[in-house]
C-alpha cells in the first residue's frame, strides 16, 4: 500500500477527474447505475482500492469521454481528440440536474434571445 493508504492513488485521482470532465453525477449510486456495477465497486475505484478490468475500463472510457490509456496509465490527453465518424459518447450521458435545467431553459429561447443570453453570460463570468 502507498503512504496514503490507497493501493492505486493515481488511478483514483484520474477516476475523479474523469467523472468531473464528464459532468455526470458523482454519487456512488449514480455512478453504479451508469457503469452497471455495485456501489461498493464504485467506492473501490474512487478510493484506489481496485483497478478496473479492461472491459470495465473501456466502459468507463466511453461513459466519461476519456481515453483508456489516460484513465489507466495517465498517458496522453484525457480526451480523445481524434476525428471520428461515430457520434460522441459525451452526448449520450445523463447531464447533471443543474446542467439539464440550463439546457431545457435555453432550448425554449429564440436564436436572438440565445445570442443575447450568451453575451450576458460572457460579460458576467469573464475571467479577469
Amino acid at each position: 500500500m502507498s503512504i496514503s493508504g490507497m493501493k492505486h492513488p493515481k488511478f483514483a485521482k484520474r477516476f475523479h477527474q474523469a467523472v468531473e470532465l464528464a459532468g455526470v453525477e458523482s454519487t456512488q449510486q449514480e455512478l453504479s447505475k451508469l457503469l452497471g456495477v455495485s456501489e461498493v465497486m464504485v467506492w473501490s475505484y474512487q478510493n484506489g482500492e481496485k483497478l478496473p478490468r479492461m472491459a470495465m475500463a473501456i466502459k468507463m472510457s466511453d461513459a466519461f469521454g476519456v481515453t483508456v490509456n489516460w484513465l489507466l496509465r495517465g498517458v496522453g490527453d484525457p480526451i480523445d481528440r481524434t476525428p471520428s465518424s461515430k457520434p460522441s459518447k459525451r452526448t449520450s450521458r445523463p447531464l447533471r440536474k443543474s446542467t439539464q435545467a440550463i439546457v431545457d431553459f435555453v432550448e425554449k429561447l429564440t436564436e436572438h434571445e440565445r445570442k443575447k443570453a450568451l453575451g450576458i453570460l460572457e460579460l458576467t463570468f469573464q475571467k479577469k
